[in-house]
């Protein structure tokens, strides 16, 4: 038998009572080691010389006190309990007894509510503590309270998390899956928990609860079924769930969708294009007979998203906490580098706009990257729309993103005959080359049909990934013509005559030039149809849409 008591560096004074009662359950001569560990920056007591301590400086979490306690070996059962835990002898004698898997003690809060176990009731997401009345033998997913048996051949090295819960968890679960079998629960008598821990869910906290993805889901009770969503834990946003009747509708019936987006509410986040995006987006999916909201930046998490079958997080520049009461898509659209790789495992589903990022993301991460190119709205930009005033010359719409745009400063320099639209040109191109500071959607499309060329760039990171940006879409939507700067695989995603690439400011004075030859108006209208069929949101909401429906299948097994 060996006894190994953990305590927060800040309880030292409680580690004579657990030395006592393992004594006293088991014997003077049992093997007892205390272990000392820093959680939530916990100050450190002194060590007392008279205490049986592993060593003599506390190590970083409960995790890292377990394998300090296991490293010397063990007996034929070990048995681990914290200093936040009162339990007489008797109790532990009897949970030490016959301990033939790893195992766990009911234990109770200070007011009498029960803590029997880790339930996995959505996979992905972080696992249930149960406070159910548990049946003697119930079996769990893990445990998660430091009242802890195993046989010494199930022994294991423990995870480092900062989060008891989740070391605990993945610990034991660890340990019984290469047994494979389950965590038991038994009820002892009384085992109370004086101190609760507090939670702390990093980026490793995330990666060990994703990597439960696949595992087999415990059922509880019948409630499995559905979930309620805690709110998130900071800094990185994973969630609890709480088990909750809901209906089971087929996979197939109308889905409620919340699409997350990092424009800001009211009107300081209505130019943005993630809100254009979000709502072209919505549309398609609604044609698709689907029922959707858009939640902007303040409404990532809400009251009543427990009810959202589908969350679908559009990545711009905000991570949006996963919603594990419904399946979690992400789509990486814009600023990958912000993207790490935590944030793709903690998703059901993840695509990017950028097939290199993707391939480079997918190997990275060990998860699955899906290509899923940016897209148009043929509704909006189509040949046949009323030209603009800029008709015949060279156009570029958006903002100065704080600086002169490479692609513009080039045009503005080699004389083009160009007009620029949006905000914060003032200063940055000739006043005779500024248009309008805002344009409608239809203004746009305007433009884009009627101009001789429309330029276009990219953020670096973006060009390097292969996202091409929606406005190339919009252009060849319209039946205009494109020039922009040079992105990775941008012949493999769109070999079309109306699209250009200027690897230089000679190759754009070329192109720029109004005796430069472009296609006819009929094979504009070509590549016009193809984009229209091959990149509008329709059929992107379709792969969505089937993404969804496979993620909600598996989830609910």
């Amino acid at each position: 038998m060996t006894v190994v008591v953990t305590t927060r560096s800040d309880r030292h004074a409680d580690v004579a009572r657990l030395v006592d009662v393992a004594r006293a359950a088991f014997g003077r001569t049992v093997d007892v080691r205390a272990v000392s560990y820093v959680a939530d920056a916990s100050p450190e007591d002194a060590f007392d010389g008279a205490l049986p301590w592993v060593r003599t400086d506390a190590v970083d979490g409960i995790g890292s006190a377990v394998n300090a306690g296991v490293a010397a070996g063990v007996g034929r059962v070990l048995v681990v309990v914290d200093t936040s835990v009162v339990i007489d002898a008797d109790a532990l004698r009897l949970f030490a007894h016959d301990v033939g898997r790893p195992s766990q003690a009911v234990v109770r809060t200070v007011d009498g509510e029960a803590r029997t176990g880790a339930r996995l009731v959505r996979p992905g997401a972080l696992p249930w503590s149960d406070d159910r009345p548990a049946p003697e033998d119930d079996l769990v997913f893990g445990a998660d309270q430091p009242v802890i048996a195993m046989p010494q051949w199930a022994v294991v090295a423990a995870p480092c998390l900062p989060d008891e819960r989740t070391a605990l968890t993945a610990w034991t679960a660890d340990a019984a899956a290469a047994a494979h079998t389950a965590v038991r629960v038994r009820d002892v008598g009384p085992v109370v928990r004086t101190v609760e821990p507090g939670r702390t869910v990093d980026a490793g906290v995330v990666d060990v609860v994703a990597s439960w993805r696949d595992r087999s889901r415990t059922p509880v009770g019948g409630l499995g079924a559905g979930v309620v969503a805690g709110p998130p834990l900071p800094p990185w946003g994973a969630r609890p769930v709480t088990p909750a009747r809901r209906s089971c509708r087929p996979a197939a019936d109308p889905l409620a969708w919340s699409i997350k987006i990092a424009a800001p509410a009211g009107p300081d986040g209505d130019g943005w294009g993630d809100v254009h995006f979000a709502a072209e987006l919505a549309a398609a999916l609604e044609r698709l007979g689907q029922h959707v909201r858009v939640d902007r930046r303040d409404a990532h998490v809400r009251d009543d998203d427990g009810t959202d079958d589908v969350t679908l997080v559009v990545r711009g520049l905000d991570r949006v906490p996963p919603n594990p009461a419904s399946v979690n898509l992400l789509w990486v659209i814009s600023h990958p580098d912000d993207v790490a790789d935590t944030e793709l495992r903690s998703f059901d589903r993840s695509f990017a706009a950028g097939p290199a990022w993707a391939a480079d993301a997918a190997a990275r991460s060990g998860v699955p990257v899906e290509t899923l190119l940016q897209a148009t709205d043929p509704a909006v930009f189509r040949p046949d729309v009323s030209a603009g005033p800029d008709a015949g010359r060279v156009v570029f719409v958006g903002s100065t993103r704080g600086a002169a745009r490479p692609v513009v400063r080039d045009a503005v320099a080699l004389g083009a005959d160009l007009r620029v639209h949006g905000p914060g040109w003032e200063g940055v191109v000739p006043p005779e080359l500024r248009g309008e500071p805002a344009l409608s959607r239809s203004e746009v499309a305007g433009a884009y049909a009627s101009a001789r060329v429309v330029l276009n760039d990219h953020w670096p990171d973006m060009a390097a990934g292969g996202f091409v940006s929606n406005r190339v879409f919009d252009v060849l939507a319209s039946g205009g013509v494109v020039v922009t700067d040079p992105v990775v695989g941008l012949g493999d995603v769109l070999d079309v005559p109306t699209l250009a690439v200027a690897r230089s400011r000679e190759d754009l004075a070329d192109l720029l030039d109004p005796a430069h030859p472009w296609p006819s108006a009929a094979e504009r209208a070509e590549v016009a149809a193809h984009v229209a069929a091959e990149h509008s949101f329709d059929a992107r909401a379709r792969v969505l849409l089937a993404a969804a429906r496979e993620e909600r299948t598996r989830l609910r097994r």
